[in-house]
């Protein structure tokens, strides 16, 4: 994917209004090219690609081919096909992790032939055969394995779990994982509501951030140098409908939190650096609460905070900043305990240099299963 070219045009803005001019945009985004989609990106977005479990990567606890988070399922229903098909919840569940379930077929050397997809759409093409040997297929709802859930423990399952798993949004589920693989299944085309932004929205949402002074209304991040990572939100979701009450200046990381908002995934990066900003600006300097770090927090680690809240474990820091004797960085961790030097943190990278200066750091799903063991 080629990056938007940003231009900052703040300072002849400020020249053309002296001038009595108020409709320049200060800040222009120009798409330079379209997303590249290669062979595996299509093929696992459209139909899925046919692995072994021995084909996945789980080093993280999650499903991932080939650098791109996905999921699995049985395609062939055998006999049941049709059975499955007239009620979608007799249907084989679908993997989101290494689980319980999907350990113990490897245990007992039994690989199921998956489907691997990163389709969210949460539709299903299985197959089989019919009582007289016909072929039978189609499309249906199938649901998520609890014993994913429970492995990850996503949104604080098995706490509500009935709610956790009715309401299940793959999309959502995508998106919380975000900063843990460097190919991300690409946003949806258009708009839920079938609304496109007005042929002006460029200069409307800049001039609209310039008037927020590059401040997130809602977490009070500052981006005047960051702006590619302050977005402009309609707060009632028509993007026709350009009324100043109607809009609100959000970084991504408060801008994907709001409702009908999703496939939007924030970088890694991104989301080091707004956290990294937000300690910088005094915003996560004084967490005293454990809602206020879900706020904050990486989504991805918030199974973790799950479960550190459960065992009465000491609220960490957000976003820590690791540097050695002379001052240099060398890590940056998504939690942190500095007091004990302990840490969870989601770049190999960073597990590595951490450890390196005698920091006890453990990537998510080690952090999972240390407090579900407390």
């Amino acid at each position: 994917m080629s990056p938007p070219l940003y231009v900052d045009f703040s300072a002849l803005h400020e020249a053309v209004r002296k001038m009595g001019a108020n409709t320049f945009s200060p800040e222009l985004e120009i798409e330079q090219g379209t997303d590249v989609l290669t062979r595996i990106d299509i093929e696992l977005s459209t139909g899925g690609i046919s692995v072994e479990l021995k084909d996945v990567d789980f080093d993280t606890g999650l499903l991932a081919y080939k650098g791109r988070q996905v999921l699995l399922y049985i395609q062939d229903h055998g006999p049941r096909v049709q059975q499955v098909l007239n009620s979608e919840h007799e249907g084989n569940k679908y993997h989101v992790a290494f689980c319980s379930t999907l350990k113990k077929m490897q245990d007992i050397g039994r690989y199921e032939r998956y489907v691997a997809t990163n389709d969210t759409s949460g539709q299903f093409f299985i197959s089989g055969l019919s009582s007289v040997g016909a072929s039978v297929d189609g499309i249906v709802k199938l649901s998520i394995c609890k014993n994913c859930l429970r492995r990850l423990m996503y949104k604080g399952y098995p706490n509500k779990r009935e709610q956790i798993f009715k309401e299940f949004s793959l999309q959502a589920f995508f998106e919380t994982y975000s900063s843990f693989f460097p190919h991300m299944p690409k946003r949806i085309a258009g708009d839920p509501h079938g609304e496109t932004y007005t042929s002006d929205w460029t200069i409307v949402a800049g001039n609209y951030k310039s008037s927020q002074n590059y401040h997130c209304e809602s977490c009070g991040i500052v981006l005047d140098a960051h702006k590619k990572l302050l977005h402009v939100h309609h707060r009632n979701g028509v993007k026709s409908d350009n009324a100043i009450n109607n809009l609100q200046a959000l970084c991504v990381d408060c801008h994907r939190k709001q409702p009908l908002h999703n496939h939007m995934f924030v970088k890694h990066t991104d989301m080091q650096l707004l956290n990294q900003l937000r300690r910088e600006q005094g915003i996560v300097n004084s967490i005293l609460s454990y809602e206020q770090t879900f706020r904050f927090a990486d989504p991805g680690v918030h199974g973790v905070l799950y479960g550190c809240q459960e065992a009465n474990v000491s609220i960490p820091e957000i976003g820590y900043i690791l540097k050695d004797a002379n001052g240099v960085t060398k890590a940056y961790l998504e939690l942190a305990w500095p007091r004990t030097k302990r840490a969870v943190a989601i770049a190999e990278a960073d597990i590595m240099a951490a450890r390196e200066l005698g920091w006890t750091v453990r990537p998510m799903i080690e952090a999972l299963e240390a407090v579900n063991n407390k």
